[in-house]
């Protein structure tokens, strides 16, 4: 009886042992394959106003899977008015992981004062290059230029601090017969932030039609900070 009893123990376990067997071999793997998003020419172009903006375009894939088709672009460029232009790429997977990139479209106006720049400023030992500004034209006479620093503050010293600090020094200028610059006003500006009392001036200034470059010499903070401005 004992010996019947353990046979019939020794076949349960034999069989709950197969069904587990069986179990974890019918079991699917689940593989998750991320997009892969390449953009086709280069994240920057330069632009003169007039010209027609031709998506230079791009290609999307997950695993083997080509999902071109699936990405998405916000933004837009507007080759009437001189400025900076972020597009902005973006594409995800069948389990909603999304990658994203971004290509800039700079537009420049070769023969006007009011156009796109690229900043370059100098002050003692700091030295900082590439920062976007834009002059406008506010058809009274008077230009916009959206940072009088050049992009010092915003974009070389205390990146990532926009928006809770507003460091572009907005400002009216006028461009005088003899293309020396004028300032007019500054805005509102988080100077108090950077402990910065002295009212901003410009010293000198001067704009080059030939080459389309802007030289500034701005009284900041005591100091003289140099702007050099170019298309």
């Amino acid at each position: 009886m004992k010996k019947f009893i353990y046979s019939i123990m020794v076949s349960g376990a034999l069989l709950f042992a197969t069904t587990s067997c069986e179990d974890s071999v019918d079991d699917p793997s689940v593989v998750t394959y991320f997009a892969e998003l390449t953009l086709n020419g280069d994240d920057f172009i330069k632009l003169s106003v007039g010209d027609t903006y031709t998506e230079p375009g791009y290609t999307a894939t997950e695993g083997e899977e080509d999902i071109t088709d699936r990405v998405v672009i916000s933004g837009t460029v507007d080759t009437t008015t001189p400025g900076f232009y972020d597009l902005t790429y973006s594409v995800a997977n069948t389990d909603g992981f999304s990658v994203t990139d971004t290509r800039q479209v700079m537009v420049v106006d070769p023969n006007n004062f009011a156009s796109a720049y690229f900043g370059e400023t100098a002050i003692g030992t700091r030295h900082y290059t590439d920062a976007p500004v834009v002059i406008s034209d506010n058809g009274d006479g008077t230009y916009t230029i959206d940072d009088l620093l050049g992009g010092f503050q915003w974009y070389g010293l205390n990146p990532g601090f926009e928006p809770t600090y507003d460091f572009h020094a907005e400002a009216i200028i006028t461009l005088n017969a003899d293309n020396t610059i004028s300032l007019q006003e500054v805005g509102s500006w988080s100077s108090d932030a950077l402990g910065i009392t002295d009212p901003l001036t410009i010293q000198s200034g001067s704009y080059d039609p030939a080459t389309g470059v802007i030289t500034l010499a701005i009284g900041y903070a005591g100091s003289t900070l140099s702007v050099t401005l170019t298309k």
